[in-house]
């Protein structure tokens, strides 16, 4: 009898437990959530709803049983653990807090809540009014305003939600972050004005049917190193990426078929995350651990994808014969003034569709106004308001209706409440990692020219990907460019760009 509470037994038995929590997991979040936002047809809601709250209910029972606890009391600071043992242990005590301490039925509420909300977007926005979701809102805010008390206690409410997503981030840090960049990117903008390049007309495009873009996107990702025999692409209302596991991962993009830009931004985004999904260590599946550190670290590695590599002179020149055969039309221009095009600044109603410049003033208005709807300051009746008052105030731009504005985003639908805030992390992440990588392998610039995106790839997953979720982000970053988070890195990288493209003088 003594053999079956040995150590290695425990553990084994205690990894089979996990597996049943992420079999469920990846049916419910990735397998079942991707066909509902591709291909379910829409009277599939009410019973999908009840789908998805089973197996979420069935999630939760495994993580808050009995036997459940008392492997993680077992394990927790047992010194016959290994380093993977150690970091699978630690990351069930930090989910875990966020799981154990909502009550079941409130869980089910949320989990019930957010499918019916996400299809109740999906009409307002294709009706272009705010009012059709406007009661969802008010619900889903009412329930993270509760969820932040079960998760307390901290300094404010939201600083409750920000931690959800990315662990040791606070309003205060939040803001320090927002203090540095924003006069800074609000002086260049300036700069770019003053030059009278501000707001110039894009490039002209004729426009490229689904199928063509489509074919596009294989090739692009292919190249960059997406294996699609791991992975396909779909499309949705809103680009997104879905795990079932490092052999299977779903990106769902969203395009326009008057231009190409939107959709290959869309698609190097959610790619870049694909291949980071795709080239975790297989070994750490059953360990909670097959994933990546954070949603912080996995959109960095997306805005790497999306904006050094994809907005970089070398990429259009690596690319430009496909895009060519894509849109013969483009002859007419060449590399260098696609590449300027990327990289036009001009402020603009539509958060994916942003520059590179002026994307994280679309994100501290995001964060000023969740922060307020959280924090009691502001309720979800005034948010319309407060929302194109901000747009106005900060980018000179007013949305002519709901879905060019406060309609835009999944997020909170999908109940990503606190989740924007991660964006300024991935930011400077992306930045930092960019200037890791030139210095141990060249400039990124020549390496994307040549079509030498394997170095690239065997960098970040020597230094990031195979580690899953082993360590947090702060100390990934750390381990993989020597040095702590910051914003040096990300405040040089533009200044750089966008003075050679504009011809500024810094």
């Amino acid at each position: 009898m003594k053999e079956i509470f040995s150590y290695d037994a425990r553990l084994a038995a205690f990894k089979e437990l996990i597996k049943k929590i992420e079999y469920l997991k990846y049916t419910l979040n990735s397998l079942v959530y991707w066909d509902k936002i591709t291909y379910m047809p829409p009277k599939g809601i009410e019973y999908r709803t009840s789908v998805m709250s089973f197996l979420a209910d069935e999630q939760y029972k495994l993580i808050s049983g009995k036997e459940f606890a008392e492997n993680v009391r077992y394990f927790r600071d047992n010194k016959k653990n290994d380093r993977v043992t150690d970091a699978m242990v630690r990351r069930i005590c930090r989910n875990s807090k966020y799981i154990s301490k909502v009550p079941e039925g409130e869980y089910r509420r949320y989990v019930e809540l957010i499918a019916r909300s996400e299809q109740i977007w999906e009409t307002a926005r294709k009706e272009k009014d705010f009012g059709v979701f406007k009661g969802h809102l008010e619900q889903i805010i009412d329930i993270f305003r509760e969820f932040a008390n079960f998760w307390g206690p901290s300094e404010t409410p939201y600083d409750a939600l920000l931690g959800y997503y990315e662990d040791g981030l606070t309003v205060a840090k939040v803001d320090e972050i927002v203090s540095e960049l924003k006069p800074f990117l609000i002086d260049m903008i300036d700069q770019i004005k003053e030059a009278g390049e501000l707001n110039k007309e894009p490039l002209l495009v004729p426009g490229v049917d689904r199928a063509g873009q489509e074919k596009l996107w294989t090739k692009i990702l292919s190249r960059l190193g997406f294996s699609f025999e791991a992975g396909r692409i779909d499309v949705g209302a809103h680009p997104t990426i879905l795990a079932n596991s490092p052999a299977d991962v779903r990106i769902v993009n969203s395009y326009r078929e008057d231009e190409l830009k939107p959709g290959i931004f869309n698609v190097l985004h959610s790619g870049g995350k694909g291949i980071y999904q795709q080239s975790i260590d297989e070994d750490l599946l059953g360990t909670f651990l097959a994933e990546p550190s954070s949603f912080a670290m996995e959109e960095s590695i997306g805005r790497f994808y999306e904006n050094i590599i994809g907005r970089s002179r070398g990429f259009w020149e690596y690319f430009y014969d496909d895009l060519c055969r894509t849109a013969p039309q483009m002859k007419k221009y060449t590399s260098q003034e696609i590449y300027r095009d990327a990289n036009r600044v001009r402020p603009s109603l539509i958060r994916i569709e942003a520059d590179e410049l002026t994307y994280l003033l679309h994100i501290i208005i995001r964060y000023e106004l969740e922060k307020d709807l959280i924090n009691g300051s502001l309720s979800v009746e005034e948010l319309q308001d407060a929302w194109e008052d901000k747009y106005k105030e900060y980018l000179g731009v007013v949305p002519g209706d709901d879905s060019q504005g406060i309609l835009q985003d999944i997020h909170w639908a999908g109940g990503y409440v606190g989740y924007f805030p991660s964006y300024f992390v991935s930011n400077l992440a992306a930045a930092q990692i960019a200037a890791a990588i030139e210095k141990d392998c060249g400039s990124l610039d020549k390496l994307a020219a040549e079509g030498n995106f394997a170095v690239i790839k065997e960098w970040l997953t020597e230094h990031i990907f195979r580690f899953g979720a082993m360590y947090g982000t702060e100390e990934l970053i750390e381990k993989a460019t020597g040095k702590p988070l910051g914003s040096a890195d990300y405040i040089s990288c533009l200044r750089k760009k966008f003075s050679e493209v504009y011809k500024l003088h810094y």
